[in-house]
């Protein structure tokens, strides 16, 4: 299974504890973190220096460059935006990133962690879509990412996830600004859906995925992309374990429609708020981060079987509705007695060698036989689900 970086955006809680629960019980490797946000007390480096040091990867995003930010109405959600600041707020000062505003949000984090990954604001597209918006913004976000790359040369940066809306105009910022963008190591994405990640799994879709690989694949084919943002929005029929698992599913089992190309290097998802007051839906932790871990690690499993019996077993990754026993679950049936002809087979070369040694086992031997024994195992969980409830 090819390694991605994998976990959360921090949004919003009381004190780090939940966030190193939610990395701990997802395994995650990976999480973003925005400056002028997270904590009830605020960043200090007290509390830097604990998330830098809680997992290898860190993203930090910064508020200058997200229109959103202390704009006093929101003209999507028809109400005022929580957190404005005053009804007056000055909202302009950040529809453009402004490169000592960056270097002054930033330099706290570099200071204590100098590999960081920058994410240079956010959904830039959310309120402004004309071309001179958007020729105004290219400029600016290359002063910025110019200025950054002399002031922190051993961070990453990414550049901001877009809005999917088709109101946003996405394709115009990318038609204009594609060579400012692409000075950037990664190129974010954002995605979200309202079920799932594949139509057939679904009553409806958005198409977010599809169209943002799509355009991505125009403008970015050759650069690295990374997932700063996805989500799936509805609570009802997707439970918060669920979305967790699809989430882990789709970023490495190629559960997805399309699926993700080889050069997304990672994805983390919205998000981790422990207020409830934004967003509440996507909020997934204990449950999803659970979850999450487990079909990661079933993931890895099969994939692990399919390298051992040279492919063929892809097809089980794909989620399997209770019923009658249909060719899905036969084919886990059939892989299963296969692994455990291979699998005794070196458990009787095992017995053979330490017995009287009349047969040779290695310490690659005994890596394949637990790697087909941690395989059977997870494929016997998958086809307890495929199987019939009353069966």
């Amino acid at each position: 299974m090819a390694h991605r970086q994998r976990g959360v955006i921090l949004t919003y809680v009381d004190t780090l504890d939940t966030l190193e629960d939610a990395v701990r019980l997802g395994h995650y490797d990976a999480v973003k973190v925005v400056t002028g946000w997270g904590l009830a007390t605020g960043w200090n480096d007290e509390s830097r220096k604990r998330v830098l040091s809680m997992l290898p990867n860190v993203i930090v995003r910064t508020v200058s460059g997200d229109p959103s930010y202390a704009r006093p109405f929101d003209p999507l959600a028809g109400k005022p935006r929580p957190g404005a600041v005053g009804p007056n707020a000055q909202y302009w000062e950040y529809d453009f990133p402004d490169p000592k505003r960056c270097e002054e949000e930033i330099a706290p984090w570099y200071a204590i962690k100098p590999d960081i990954m920058i994410e240079i604001g956010n959904e830039p597209n959310v309120y402004n879509q004309d071309d001179d918006f958007i020729w105004r913004w290219s400029y600016f976000l290359e002063q910025t990412i110019k200025h950054l790359r002399v002031v922190f040369p051993n961070a990453k940066l990414i550049s901001p996830g877009f809005m999917m809306d088709p109101s946003g105009k996405m394709a115009r910022f990318y038609e204009i600004a594609q060579q400012q963008i692409r000075l950037c190591d990664y190129i974010g994405m954002h995605f979200y859906e309202y079920y799932a990640f594949k139509p057939d799994q679904a009553p409806a879709t958005k198409g977010e995925l599809r169209d943002a690989v799509q355009l991505h694949q125009q403008y970015f084919a050759d650069k690295p992309w990374y997932i700063t943002e996805y989500g799936i929005h509805n609570t009802d029929q997707v439970s918060k374990g669920e979305k967790g698992a699809r989430y882990a599913r789709l970023i490495h089992g190629s559960d997805g429609w399309p699926t993700l190309p080889a050069n997304v290097v990672g994805a983390v998802y919205y998000h981790l708020q422990m207020k409830g007051d934004i967003h509440p839906e996507y909020h997934i932790y204990p449950e999803g981060d659970k979850s999450y871990c487990a079909a990661y690690e079933a993931v890895g499993a099969v994939l692990g079987g399919a390298e051992i019996l040279g492919g063929g077993i892809a097809e089980m990754l794909e989620p399997v509705k209770r019923g009658p026993l249909d060719e899905t679950a036969l084919t886990i049936a059939r892989t299963i007695s296969t692994l455990a002809d291979v699998e005794r087979d070196l458990v009787q070369r095992r017995l053979a060698a330490f017995g009287d040694g009349s047969a040779e086992f290695s310490k690659d031997d005994a890596g394949l036989l637990r790697r087909i024994q941690h395989t059977r195992k997870a494929l016997e969980k998958a086809l307890d689900v495929a199987r019939d409830e009353d069966d």
